[in-house]
């Protein structure tokens, strides 16, 4: 049964959290989404008992610097034994066209010529369009634009090995695409930023964020199983945080026939999906 391992759930502009980003694991395969904005990311899977050799697949969604950026590291390391010919697995990273453009640029004006060689060889960037689907580690999944007015984003439909599936929906409001992608799913991934009690103080909105209020309401509506909520603001204190989500999340959900369960994990949990 796959686990989903926590790295990271904290926005941009987190300091006490990680931003972003999780690892789906079944056995020996790794399926890493967002790396998050830099070399915390290394720590984070320290913590976690994943070797970054493990990993050889990743998915970017977009091109924020909260999201992708980690993905230099990644290489910056992974780059060394490469060169070295100690590694000759192959890595691949996944995502549109854009999101790839700007890590290829990234790489090449950072790393030494001799690493950056080892894109191409050992490294692989690959580029997925609207509505494509592909086999990745075992999983069959199906990437889709989420509709995003700011940058070109995209989330995605997997298929567990149990037969349930998992909707990652990205970072923003879900436009009616994104709904209909995720309705009925088992498990539904979303990315908020605040409470609702609270979106006048972190001006969700304005920063084209849905609240707990709208995805308890939209996960309700679409008959989701399971709903996971992070992308969260990192001012409250973590000891509270939890509870305190999960207390306005209830009650949005408290007039549901079959509401679905809620979590809101913190840096370092691990989910059984």
């Amino acid at each position: 049964m796959e686990q989903l391992y926590v790295l990271g759930t904290g926005n941009a502009t987190s300091v006490r959290s990680f931003n972003t980003c999780f690892a789906l694991k079944e056995g020996n395969d790794f399926l890493l989404t967002d790396t998050g904005g830099g070399n915390s990311l290394l720590l984070r899977l320290d913590e976690m008992g994943i070797s970054l050799r493990d990993i050889h697949h990743v998915f970017l969604s977009h091109a924020h610097m909260d999201h992708c950026l980690g993905a230099l590291w990644i290489i910056r390391v992974l780059s060394v034994p490469m060169a070295k010919g100690e590694y000759t697995e192959p890595m691949y990273f996944y995502g549109h066209r854009e999101v790839l453009d700007v890590l290829d640029s990234m790489c090449r004006m950072m790393l030494r010529p001799k690493f950056y060689k080892m894109i191409g060889r050992f490294i692989f960037f690959v580029p997925v369009k609207d509505g494509e689907r592909r086999r990745i580690a075992g999983w069959d999944v199906m990437f889709f634009d989420i509709g995003s007015k700011k940058t070109l984003q995209y989330g995605y439909h997997l298929t567990l090995h149990s037969g349930r599936t998992l909707v990652f929906a990205g970072d923003e409001p879900m436009k009616r695409k994104t709904r209909e992608t995720a309705r009925g799913a088992d498990w539904l991934l979303r990315e908020v930023l605040c409470c609702h009690a609270e979106q006048e103080r972190f001006h969700a909105y304005e920063k084209k964020h849905d609240t707990v209020k709208e995805a308890c309401e939209q996960a309700a509506e679409l008959g989701v199983k399971h709903v996971v909520l992070w992308h969260v603001e990192d001012q409250t204190e973590k000891t509270v945080r939890k509870e305190k989500y999960l207390a306005e999340g209830a009650q949005w959900l408290a007039g549901c026939e079959t509401p679905p369960a809620l979590y809101v994990p913190d840096d370092g949990d691990v989910i059984t999906l």
